[in-house]
């Protein structure tokens, strides 16, 4: 009996370690795609990352083998002709068939249970909306008590009462799949019907992240979620508005968001992270300053890397901000002259941070000489610092260009004492400064730099 029961544990363990070990495949077919380069990249809320690469057979069919140490989530398949096929991987075996070779084509899964789950929901929820997207405005157009209106109300509630019954039914019977996680946060939100149009979007908005788990860690390896947080400010968005206005319209949502996400550490951190950065893109400094003066990342226990550099970076939004004085700094220009930031004589200084390797820089640093002269620059002077990591293309560009302006190589790439200073995260990256060295204006692109520049050479006039 006592070796019978070691027999079992012995067997039960050994199918343990088989199964942990266990490689699976993801096969797919293109038609007409033969030998030809394909790509797999892990799918996250924010980005993708190259995990294999293969060739199709002469059949167009291509077979990527996920070995143990592959985590699950959404997988990215990526042909070159602009082809993207999402795949939910959960260490099982994927088979699936693309429908052509263009870029909206569909796959018709023949193996994988999280799949076809997922594609279910994919394609009613589709279909669906598409109509409904169509159906809704004609209601406005027609009076309730017309024919015609009840037939196509009815229609638009069949088609949301549709979407509502298979996302249940899908996440009720396959409950533990990664598809169960995706399809529950994603699904849409019903129209009341019975509130009017006008204020459709206002209930929108707050049932909008009602089948939203922030506990749910997984919802992170998907572009599903990020996708979700997009469609909630867009909400709020309107073709009229200038940068400003949206700027004030985005700061409800941003604090809805960040609310919703205190639940869970990493989620917050990754919602605070990926607004921090979207926002920066986009120039929006009123709005980042909203972000770092309501923040709760101190309500988080611990100390992990991902919550320094945050706590780092909205510090520096503070310090950096419109109105602030300038860090100020000393060190030496290309030609060897000391320079200090606080004793540049000039009505307006621009600070340039820039790189050779960088085809933006390049083509952005040339229009900065119509506003600058070497002769009179007490007016505009411009000092440009380089993250390149030697001189030599530095001196290379300069040379080539004829910037005559104060031109700095710290030679340690995004190391460089002056970049870290002014938080510099991409070039190129621009700060206006005033003649007592506060921050005028954080331009985000060499278009709204020209526009300054413009301003400050009619103001002299």
């Amino acid at each position: 009996m006592i070796k019978r029961k070691i027999l079992l544990l012995f067997t039960a363990v050994m199918m343990v370690g088989i199964a942990f070990g266990q490689t699976f495949h993801i096969r797919g077919t293109v038609p007409g795609m033969s030998n030809t380069d394909v790509y797999l990249l892990e799918d996250f809320a924010n980005s993708q990352r190259m995990a294999d690469t293969t060739k199709t057979d002469i059949s167009g069919t291509f077979d990527f083998v996920m070995t143990p140490d592959m985590p699950v989530g959404m997988y990215r398949i990526m042909t070159p002709t602009g082809q993207m096929f999402n795949v939910i991987y959960n260490r099982e075996n994927i088979d699936f068939v693309a429908s052509g070779m263009s870029s909206g084509d569909v796959i018709q899964v023949k193996k994988s249970i999280e799949n076809l789950i997922y594609y279910k929901y994919l394609h009613v929820k589709t279909t669906n909306e598409l109509r409904i997207n169509v159906l809704r405005p004609v209601l406005d157009l027609y009076p309730k008590n017309d024919t015609f209106y009840r037939v196509i109300r009815k229609q638009v509630e069949k088609l949301q009462n549709q979407i509502a019954t298979v996302t249940y039914n899908l996440i009720k019977n396959n409950p533990g799949t990664l598809a169960a996680h995706f399809i529950a946060m994603d699904e849409p939100v019903k129209f009341d019907l019975n509130v009017p149009s006008s204020e459709q979007d206002t209930q929108l908005k707050k049932t909008y992240f009602n089948h939203v788990d922030f506990n749910d860690t997984l919802l992170l390896r998907t572009h599903l979620f990020t996708a979700k947080l997009v469609g909630y400010l867009s909400l709020y968005q309107s073709p009229k508005m200038d940068k400003k206005a949206m700027e004030k319209a985005f700061v409800a949502p941003v604090d809805t968001i960040l609310r919703k996400a205190q639940v869970n550490e990493k989620m917050y951190l990754f919602c605070l992270h990926y607004l921090v950065k979207g926002f920066e893109d986009f120039g929006f400094e009123n709005l980042l300053q909203h972000i770092a003066a309501h923040q709760h990342l101190a309500e988080f226990p611990g100390n992990s890397l991902q919550k320094q550099a945050l706590q780092h970076q909205l510090k520096l939004i503070t310090e950096l901000a419109i109105g602030k004085t300038a860090p100020d700094f000393t060190t030496h220009t290309l030609k060897g002259k000391r320079i200090q930031l606080s004793k540049v004589k000039a009505d307006y200084t621009l600070l340039v941070f820039w790189a050779s390797w960088c085809p933006h820089c390049t083509a952005a640093l040339p229009k900065l000489k119509k506003y600058y002269n070497p002769q009179h620059h007490e007016k505009l002077q411009i000092i440009a610092v380089s993250v390149d990591d030697s001189r030599k293309p530095v001196i290379k560009e300069v040379r080539k260009e004829g910037y005559e302006w104060i031109n700095i190589a710290e030679q340690k790439g995004w190391d460089s004492p002056i970049a870290e200073e002014y938080g510099v995260s991409s070039t190129p990256t621009f700060f206006l400064l005033g003649k007592d060295k506060k921050i005028i204006a954080k331009p985000s692109n060499i278009n709204e730099v020209v526009r300054l520049l413009q301003g400050i050479e009619k103001s002299k006039h």
